[in-house]
């Protein structure tokens, strides 16, 4: 009844309180936000005014030296009416330019060409040079015309200039003056929104700035970084530029923040603010409203509550706090709270289930003792650190006493060691582990998973997997030689073939041991044997990395070599074999070393064929030719030995 009562006490309370601070907030917000929108109308408007100021003065200064440009024309088109011989005196037109206080003047004839004027370098151009220069084209079918440029770049230098072009009274051509406008382009300046932006002080967090409606690019601002860039640049959303609205909240330069906007003239104008500034002191405020509620509360609930029994509460907790060291591993821990009977009872249950989890781990133990069978078994639970393990696990894996504890007692770390294990498997064996040491070791490593629990299972095979390994090389390899046997290169050749674009170019090569029944009937079937080992370690020492070499049959040697660049390379190396056969030799059981000779035919991969079968065809038939080839020198240098005795002796 009593944890009812303050149950529903404390939700009363917290409800109370909680949207008391709600409202607090809502309405301080919206203070600070209508206080930010009257802010920024204001710098709205004295942008405005400073911008309107600022072009009527530029406007006021643009004509004036549009009548500076006519009045100064027409005086030097009177002069050169007046004084026509000053036309061809270049000092005299410079003089003119001087007196009358303008960058350049132009005389233009009839047809628009250029051929006076205070700048020689303009001579010969006409109104047809540039685009510039074509403003003034209009004035050559109306002699009534006069004509001022705006502030443009000229034809010739690119230099801006504000010329102005009229007609002589007599008409025989058109006097164009040039001034440079340094006066209007600084008073265009003051136009500038960045000069304007420059006058304008914001607080500290706050941003002002103009935008182009059109091209939605910052024209101006407070913060110059801003100037130039497009408004999506700095997650601004041209939807969100509402100048009806009293404000939008986005996300500027990855800042929350508070935005304003307002029409003047051809740009919006807009102010933002982070919220952190503009929340800064609804945020105070509500802080100090929240503590004087939350203390309130807190002396509410602590003279409503002072009856209620503590040391239920103080048992709650401390069976919590070992339940949950017993969960993280720690299975020696023991849970003794006995403010209550009922705790009591409670801490007995759970300390005896912890002692049966533990008892069963150590009758698992016994028992794989007990049929001395190298296994090691582990459970452990994710939620829970601690793994559970057989005593043999630690031996299997070559672990030490504080290396073996310090694994079990984290599951993470435990697991780990499994990746490192599963990191080195065994080619050609399912779930089978190689266990670096001393000696090489092979472990296999089962596991199974359900939920959040894991079972597994650590055996050592590193018996069966050294019998395997000597049963696969009895079975593969040539015990005399060394070399694979028959069935092995078969089987190695079919692999490579599987892929031919590995093998580029390849030779097989065949060999026969010339003589052996001659040295087996001279000298004894173990020395026939020596000298088959001595072929064995010329063609096995072949200095090729990629081959194959077998014995195939009692005198019969076949040699695979592949990814070779070209057939020459292959000629070559076959080439070298032979040459390397005219000095090895075979050393007999008596010392006697006898000079080691094979015959040998070979076929090219892929030309003479792409399967074993076939390749080793073309290589027996080219060894035999060979053979057929070395007997019948035998045979014809025999006879011309008998015959030079025969000689001798007659």
């Amino acid at each position: 009844m009593k944890q009812i009562i303050r149950k529903r006490l404390c939700i009363v309370i917290l409800t109370a309180m909680l949207t008391t601070l709600l409202i607090n907030y809502y309405i301080e917000i919206h203070n600070a936000q209508n206080e930010m929108y009257t802010r920024a109308q204001e710098m709205f408007w004295q942008v405005g005014q400073i911008l309107d100021q600022n072009e009527k003065e530029a406007e006021k200064e643009r004509e004036n030296l549009k009548e500076q440009c006519f009045i100064r024309a027409k005086a030097i088109a009177y002069i050169l009416q007046d004084r026509p011989q000053v036309t061809g005196d270049q000092q005299e037109m410079e003089k003119i330019a001087r007196l009358l206080q303008v960058d350049e003047f132009h005389l233009f004839d009839t047809k628009g060409n250029l051929y006076a004027g205070s700048e020689p370098k303009y001579f010969g151009l006409n109104f047809n040079s540039g685009q510039q220069m074509q403003f003034f084209l209009p004035m050559l079918e109306n002699y009534d015309l006069q004509m001022c440029q705006d502030i443009t770049p000229n034809t010739a230098e690119g230099k801006l200039m504000q010329y102005a072009a009229v007609w002589r009274e007599d008409r025989k051509g058109i006097i164009q003056v040039g001034l440079e406008p340094t006066t209007v382009l600084d008073s265009m300046k003051l136009t500038e929104l960045s000069y304007i932006f420059s006058l304008v002080t914001s607080e500290k967090d706050s941003t002002v700035y103009a935008i182009d409606p059109e091209s939605e690019t910052i024209l101006g601002s407070t913060d110059e970084t801003l100037v130039g860039k497009q408004i999506q640049d700095i997650g601004l959303h041209p939807d969100q530029m509402s100048v009806t609205s009293r404000g939008v909240r986005a996300v500027l330069n990855q800042k929350d923040s508070y935005c304003v906007f307002g029409k003047s003239n051809s740009v919006i104008l807009g102010m933002s603010t982070t919220s952190a500034s503009l929340y800064r002191e609804v945020n105070r405020s509500t802080l100090m409203v929240a503590a004087y509620l939350i203390g309130l509360s807190l002396l509410m609930i602590t003279f409503i509550s002072k009856d209620m029994d503590r040391y239920i509460l103080e048992g709650i907790s401390s069976i919590h706090n070992k339940l949950a060291k017993i969960t993280r591993g720690n299975l020696d821990t023991r849970v003794e709270v006995d403010s209550t009977p009922e705790f009591r009872e409670l801490s007995f249950q759970i300390n005896k289930m912890v002692e049966s989890l533990l008892d069963t781990t150590n009758k698992i133990s016994k028992i794989l003792e007990m049929v001395r069978v190298p296994i090691g078994v582990y459970e452990y639970n994710r939620d829970m650190k601690r793994v559970m393990a057989t005593s043999r696990l630690a031996g299997i894996l070559r672990l030490k006493d504080q290396e073996a504890e310090e694994l079990l007692a984290d599951h993470c770390l435990f697991e780990q060691k499994l990746d490192t294990l599963r990191s080195r498997p065994v080619e050609r064996e399912e779930r089978i582990y190689r266990l670096e040491g001393a000696d090489l070791r092979y472990i296999r490593l089962e596991s199974f998973e359900r939920e959040n629990s894991v079972l597994g299972m650590i055996a050592d095979v590193t018996d069966d997997i050294m019998e395997k390994k000597q049963i696969e090389r009895e079975r593969d390899i040539d015990l005399l030689t060394g070399m694979y046997n028959r069935r092995a290169f078969y089987r190695h050749m079919e692999q490579l073939l599987r892929e031919p674009e590995q093998l580029e170019h390849g030779m097989m090569l065949m060999a026969d041991a010339d003589n052996l029944k001659q040295v087996n009937d001279k000298y004894g079937h173990e020395n026939g044997d020596r000298y088959l080992t001595a072929i064995a370690g010329l063609l096995k020492g072949c200095g090729w990395n990629n081959c194959i070499a077998a014995r195939l049959s009692g005198d019969e040697f076949a040699l695979f070599l592949y990814k070779c660049s070209s057939r020459n390379q292959l000629m070559e190396y076959e080439a070298g074999l032979r040459k390397t056969m005219e000095t090895c030799t075979a050393e007999l059981d008596n010392g006697e070393r006898i000079q080691v000779r094979f015959s040998d035919g070979y076929a090219f991969y892929p030309e003479d064929g792409t399967d074993t079968a076939c390749l080793l065809k073309h290589a027996d038939e080219s060894m035999y030719e060979a053979k057929r080839a070395y007997k019948a020198a035998s045979v014809g240098k025999k006879d011309e030995s008998r015959g030079s005795k025969e000689g001798n002796v007659s």
